[in-house]
Parts: structure tokens; C-alpha cells; sequence
């Protein structure tokens, strides 16, 4: 082979590399132009109206004003809806008192709709003029009464907790409550009020196919399986005869008033 063939395939190949350098550096500015001129084009449509949002839709409130769920959102109306944190929303409408479960989503590029599942009281807690309704998880609802709750009475000037409080903020409430949640159904129907004198002592007015209540002393909200089998049993042992008062603090050795 001629010296002159081996130094022509050599610098055939030496053109061959730097066409494709040149093809690879030619690739890679294309590449940062597409990227760039992309990141342009987002920007610009982050920035714009085209996903401004412009409309906030609450459902699922009947306790709640609709109103005081979007200020507890602090959504602010023409921020892009692409850089809305939706679980920060979430996690302070969430905080509001009446809120048990909250979902906040994008219903479309402008719109925002916030859906909450509000709690629902069972308990009338009563103090002296005092009310504040509590829920199932013994969370405080709201202040006022309720038609239809069962009704907690509570020693005069207990320090009733506030909305969004719980009830073990005040002891012989949390006493109540628990009382109240551990009844069973066919019980917890017959359930005129609960008398929560202190923690420890806890009465429960039952009403009676006599019309008239019979006063259960439970005591402290504890052994309550053993004290419900008990006073199922006297309930059935008595029938429709008229007791004035049950006590099964002893859950072994009830004791029956007539």
C-alpha cells in the first residue's frame, strides 16, 4: 500500500470526525434552544390568564359559611394556577373547627373547587347558660345548642372548651362522651341525658317503657363493657315494672330502686 493511499484514508477519516463534532456540537444547541425557547413558552403561560385562577367553588358546607372557607384557603384570585399549593389550602381549611375532611382540586385550567365533609355534632354539653356541641370524635363543633342531642349536663361554672378543643380539655365531659360512645345502639336511643357530676361519677337517664326515666349510676367511665352487660341484664329483669334507679358502679353486684 502507497504512502499516499494510507494519507488520504487518514485524513478522509480526520473530516469524518470533525463532521461529527460538528453534527454532535449542532445537536446539543438545538437541544438547549428547544429547552429554552420550551421554558420561554412556560413561563409565558405560567404568567398569563390563560391558567389565572379565577373562581374558587365551595361545596358540602351547611354550618359553614362558604365565605369563611375560602378565607381559611388563602387562594388569592389571578395567582397561576400551576404554583397553587392545594395540601397547604387543605391543611388550613381543615384547621377550621367545623371541618372534618376537606379535598381541595382544579376543575379546570381557572377554577378551584374545594369540597369539606363537615363534622356533626351528637352532645349538647351544658353548663350553667354555657353550650357547645360536640361530635362523635369528641371534638368540639361549635358554641350554641341543638334541638334532638342528647344533652351532657355539667356542674355550674365548668370551663366549657372551646370550638375545635377536645373534650378532654374538661374531664368529666370527656367522661360523658365516653359513656356515650360505648353505649350500644339499642341503648344509646333510649338516652334522655347524661349527668356528668365529675369524672367519677357519671349518671345516665334511660328511658323506660313506663314513660317514666330510671336514673343508671355508672360512676367512672371505665369497665363499661362489664357495667352495659349488667344493666342489660337488670333492664331485662325488670321489665316493664316502674324502678326509680339502677346502680351498676359494681358492675357484680347491681342494685336496683324501685
Amino acid at each position: 500500500m502507497s504512502p499516499v493511499t494510507v494519507d488520504e484514508r487518514i485524513a478522509e477519516r480526520r473530516r469524518e470526525v470533525r463532521d461529527e463534532r460538528r453534527r454532535a456540537r449542532l445537536r446539543r444547541t438545538l437541544t438547549v434552544l428547544a429547552i429554552v425557547a420550551l421554558l420561554g413558552v412556560g413561563y409565558a403561560v405560567e404568567r398569563s390568564s390563560l391558567v389565572a385562577l379565577s373562581e374558587i367553588q365551595v361545596s358540602g358546607t351547611d354550618r359553614l359559611d362558604p365565605d369563611a372557607v375560602i378565607e381559611a384557603a388563602a387562594l388569592e384570585l389571578g395567582t397561576s394556577t400551576l404554583r397553587l399549593d392545594l395540601g397547604d389550602a387543605e391543611r388550613r381549611v381543615r384547621d377550621l373547627p367545623v371541618v372534618a375532611e376537606v379535598e381541595a382540586r382544579r376543575v379546570d385550567p381557572l377554577t378551584v373547587r374545594i369540597t369539606v365533609v363537615e363534622r356533626q355534632p351528637v352532645l349538647v354539653a351544658v353548663s350553667g347558660g354555657d353550650r357547645v356541641l360536640v361530635d362523635a370524635d369528641g371534638v368540639v363543633v361549635a358554641r350554641g345548642g341543638e334541638d334532638g342531642l342528647v344533652a351532657v349536663l355539667l356542674p355550674e361554672r365548668a370551663a366549657l372548651p372551646g370550638p375545635g378543643e377536645r373534650v378532654s380539655a374538661l374531664p368529666a365531659l370527656a367522661a360523658a362522651h365516653t359513656v356515650h360512645a360505648q353505649l350500644p345502639p339499642t341503648l344509646r336511643t333510649r338516652v334522655a341525658r347524661i349527668e356528668a357530676h365529675s369524672a367519677d361519677e357519671v349518671d345516665v337517664r334511660l328511658r323506660m317503657p313506663t314513660g317514666e326515666p330510671v336514673l343508671v349510676h355508672l360512676g367512672r367511665a371505665e369497665r363499661l363493657d362489664e357495667k352495659v352487660r349488667a344493666l342489660v341484664a337488670v333492664l331485662g329483669d325488670v321489665g316493664d315494672v316502674a324502678v326509680s334507679s339502677i346502680d351498676v358502679r359494681a358492675p357484680a353486684t347491681p342494685v336496683v330502686r324501685s
